[in-house]
């Protein structure tokens, strides 16, 4: 997910809406805190019509216990994105961000995450 200040969007919408059309989402700052995401077009009105069918639809009594074959992977996954709960990747995710990390030498992972998350929140990151 790309991540841009108000200002940096109204700089660059147009950069930022052609990475939108790409499938890409822009979560928008205003200083650092989030206050909006611009996501593509298909996935915005996929998430807000199941939204519209998932509350107006009557709850199901039938257990998946109860029912006689389970549902296969892409029927859950199906289900879960009609009911909005989902969003299936447009493209596959880039690993590079997980793949650039390097610990820090002399402390244990939760030392190192809360270091980190105070040197990004220092910097202006979050």
């Amino acid at each position: 997910m790309i991540q841009a200040t108000i200002s940096q969007l109204k700089d660059g919408l147009s950069a930022y809406i052609r990475q939108v059309k790409l499938g890409e989402s822009v979560l928008i700052f205003d200083r650092k805190t989030p206050v909006a995401r611009l996501v593509p077009l298909k996935a915005s009105t996929v998430i807000r019509e199941a939204q519209v069918s998932y509350t107006a639809a009557p709850v199901s009594t039938e257990s998946a216990a109860e029912s006689n074959a389970p549902d296969s992977d892409e029927e859950r996954l199906a289900r879960l994105e009609r009911k909005g709960l989902i969003i299936r990747a447009q493209k596959p995710l880039s690993l590079d961000i997980v793949r650039s990390w390097t610990p820090i030498e002399g402390t244990g992972l939760v030392e190192a995450i809360i270091q980190e998350r105070r040197e990004d929140y220092e910097s202006g990151y979050r």
